[in-house]
């Protein structure tokens, strides 16, 4: 190579570089020499060794460029690769014919280490071995071998451990049918009253009694033989058959029964609220013998004897206690409820509602509270369908001496019924409608009952059972003659209210057959 000095005399005529050149640059020191091969003209030349500190910045900057890819882009281009050889010179690893491995931005250090300023260091490998092959000729005569690529090792996967996913909480088709009931109601739902809670002090009371262990002490009369008589005395108090024990019970309950608690409660309160069955008949027998009214007996609050029965659930026994005191029945409660109102707002036990069912007045069923409720539509609302089946099956037995439907005669368990059962029975018994219509046509009072308005929008019971997609609902009340044309304050009928939203509602399409099957057989 022959290595020529430009001056500042010469003038630098522009001549294009034959293809034949090959420029190399070799980093030596701090310097950074630009060889080229004999020049065919003494211009060519004289105008490449011109460009050296121009090249050399360019390669500064080149290096120092964070983007990998471009940097490698450009040296393909200085090397002359073609689309194909791009590839194999971007994978790292490859060597060249000369067993070096290729240049490659990746592996490129700066110019500025210090490394770089050692003499006599090149970033050429191939020629410090002594080979003349060039990484960046783009035309050479010695053709370039295929690169080797290294043996790839596969990758040992480790074990995927299970890792504990939290998991997903279901709701119960009830429970989201439920819910979509309560965002579609168009007026608010009356909410169960919370039961009374015990007091603090009787609570403590019952714990120290049930914690209280029994210690059993030496006694000093073991030897004292007792006779036949005293041993059947002993008997008698223990079982409760002694007088003497009886008396003082009852002198216990005629002293306290009018002494009210801190809580505001008497003692047939707080009996009632414990459930206990023979506390309450012993004050009972009190208010028997002393020509106290049951009635008069009220809490602080203002709450009678059956109103705190039915608002905390209390056992069946105690409701029938009570209603044999001669307990009223009639009278209306907070917002205008009456005792039925109350049981079903709480949700008792079914056979307490049957029970009081059959104590009350039946016209009291046509009542409404202040939110313009009967106790049907409270029943429909609320998906009680078995409350709503014992105050149909009471009318009947009231008007007809027996049952229309005998769904609790002839099942063993009635009251475990679910939403399916309760539909299929029902169901069947709308195919059968034409054989128990002349029981259910031309009954004034049930049919004010199953047809009553309530006092706000005007919407009968069945109204509430289409708009609420409750299925079982739909045939119950159909199967008992409920009317599809009653219209509400707005014009609409539990039909047309169908027959306009058939798409959106659940509800299976026989239930509009039934209806106009409904409608045929009043009119007739």
């Amino acid at each position: 190579m022959k290595k020529v000095l430009l001056t500042k005399a010469q003038h630098i005529q522009p001549v294009v570089a034959s293809s034949s050149d090959v420029l190399v640059i070799k980093p030596v020191g701090s310097l950074r020499v630009i060889s080229i091969s004999a020049p065919q003209s003494a211009a060519t030349y004289i105008q490449r060794k011109s460009f050296q500190p121009v090249y050399e910045d360019i390669f500064k900057l080149l290096m120092k460029i964070p983007d990998k890819a471009l940097t490698q882009r450009v040296i393909d281009a200085m090397n002359g690769s073609n689309n194909s050889d791009k590839i194999a010179i971007s994978n790292q690893g490859k060597h060249c014919s000369c067993g070096v491995q290729k240049v490659d931005s990746s592996t490129q250090t700066d110019w500025d280490t210090e490394e770089s300023h050692k003499p006599g260091i090149t970033n050429n490998s191939c020629e410090a071995n002594g080979n003349t092959h060039s990484h960046m000729a783009g035309r050479s005569s010695e053709p370039i071998k295929p690169p080797v690529e290294p043996t790839k090792v596969p990758k040992k996967r480790g074990r995927k451990r299970n890792s504990c996913v939290p998991q997903v909480v279901k709701r119960s088709a009830a429970e989201m049918a439920l819910k979509e009931r309560e965002e579609k109601q168009l007026t608010p739902v009356i909410t169960k009253r919370k039961k009374r809670e015990v007091t603090q002090a009787q609570k403590f009371g019952e714990n120290r009694i049930q914690n209280k262990t029994l210690v059993r002490s030496d006694s000093i009369m073991s030897d004292i033989s007792i006779n036949s008589e005293e041993l059947n005395r002993v008997e008698n108090f223990i079982s409760g058959n002694n007088e003497d024990r009886i008396i003082r019970i009852m002198a216990n309950e005629f002293r306290k029964w009018h002494i009210m608690s801190d809580e505001g409660l008497l003692p047939i309160h707080e009996e009632i609220l414990h459930s206990d069955v023979y506390g309450v008949k012993r004050q009972i027998f009190v208010c028997c013998h002393t020509n106290v009214n049951i009635n008069e007996l009220l809490t602080r609050d203002g709450e009678d004897c059956l109103e705190l029965a039915l608002t905390n659930d209390t056992d069946t026994e105690i409701i029938s206690l009570i209603l044999d005191a001669r307990m009223m029945t009639d009278h209306l409660y907070e917002n205008s409820n009456t005792a039925l109102h109350l049981a079903v707002i709480n949700n008792i036990n079914i056979e307490s509602i049957r029970l009081l069912l059959r104590r009350i007045d039946l016209n009291s069923l046509l009542l409404t509270n202040d939110d313009g409720y009967t106790v049907l539509h409270l029943a429909v609302r609320n998906n009680q369908f078995l409350v709503a089946e014992a105050i149909l099956d009471s009318i009947d037995e009231c008007e007809l001496g027996e049952t229309v439907y005998r769904r609790t005669q002839e099942v063993s368990n009635p009251n475990e019924w679910d939403e399916k059962g309760f539909a299929k029975y029902y169901d069947r018994a709308c195919e059968r409608l034409e054989m128990s219509k002349s029981f259910l046509k031309n009954r004034t009072h049930k049919r004010n009952v199953i047809n009553a308005s309530e006092a706000r929008g005007g919407n009968p019971p069945l109204f509430y059972a289409v708009e609420g997609e409750q299925e079982h609902l739909c045939y119950f009340l159909l199967a008992h003659l409920a009317d599809p044309d009653e219209e509400n304050l707005s014009g609409h009928s539990p039909k047309s209210y169908h027959y306009e939203y058939a798409r959106t509602l659940r509800i299976n399409l026989k239930v509009a057959r039934v209806m106009e099957k409904v409608i045929g057989i009043l009119n007739t």
